[in-house]
């Protein structure tokens, strides 16, 4: 029998949306796996309704998998659109560089020159 308390503190995600001029950045919180990837999809959708151009900062985002590299390359393959990742850490940037980077996808090391580069 898995607690679900312990697994819902070890896979907790918060999303925030923010808008600034030329887009919208969506800021994850936390992990992003198979228990968590629907809400990072949602918030990433729900970013792509206001805007087809988003920065997504995944500098408090300690582990991603699968299903969450799934959701990037979904967002980075929106036509017409952009997807800007920016704020990597060493854990999330390896994952990506194994599963071949989405692409269509641009990385900057900060949130503000990945907000920078949408306003161009």
């Amino acid at each position: 029998m898995v607690d679900t308390d312990r697994r819902r503190r070890t896979w907790s995600l918060d999303t925030a949306l923010e808008r600034v001029s030329g887009g919208i950045v969506v800021t994850p919180r936390g992990r992003i796996g198979s228990v968590t990837a629907r809400a990072f999809a949602e918030a990433v959708s729900a970013a792509r309704a206001e805007s087809p151009r988003v920065v997504i900062d995944l500098e408090k985002v300690d582990y991603i998998s699968g299903p969450g590299v799934t959701v990037l390359r979904e967002a980075a393959s929106v036509e017409g659109g952009r997807a800007i990742l920016c704020g990597l850490q060493e854990p999330v940037r390896i994952t990506l560089e194994l599963a071949g980077m989405p692409d269509g996808a641009s990385i900057e090391a900060t949130r503000a020159d990945a907000i920078e580069k949408l306003r161009r």
